[in-house]
């Protein structure tokens, strides 16, 4: 497995702060460096509002980090991948498998 974490990533952890109306703001602080392998799963498309939306998803394994956050995201060169999902596929903390969307900027 090791010889296959290949891919530089950045770790952002999403951090909550109050807003000056009451509300709270969503901003991303980096947490770590990553090696990892990504892959691409899928693309899809689709029709909003006359205009066509392409969506690009990735499998991403990493090593085990125990206090994956809930919310994340990671830098890929000058991508940026928003985790959907976070699995350990055997239940063995060795590896864990992100499903992840390119987000549009």
């Amino acid at each position: 497995m090791i010889g296959h974490l290949r891919t530089r990533l950045g770790l952002y952890r999403a951090v909550q702060s109050p807003d000056d109306i009451g509300g709270a703001s969503i901003s991303w602080q980096f947490d770590r460096a990553l090696w990892g392998h990504v892959k691409p799963q899928s693309i899809s498309e689709r029709g909003a509002h006359g205009r066509l939306s392409v969506t690009q998803s990735y499998k991403v394994t990493l090593r085990y980090i125990p206090d994956f956050p809930e919310r994340a995201r990671l830098m890929w060169g000058e991508r940026i991948l928003r985790v959907i999902t976070a699995s350990d596929p055997d239940n063995r903390a060795e590896r864990l498998h992100l499903i992840c969307e390119e987000e549009q900027l």
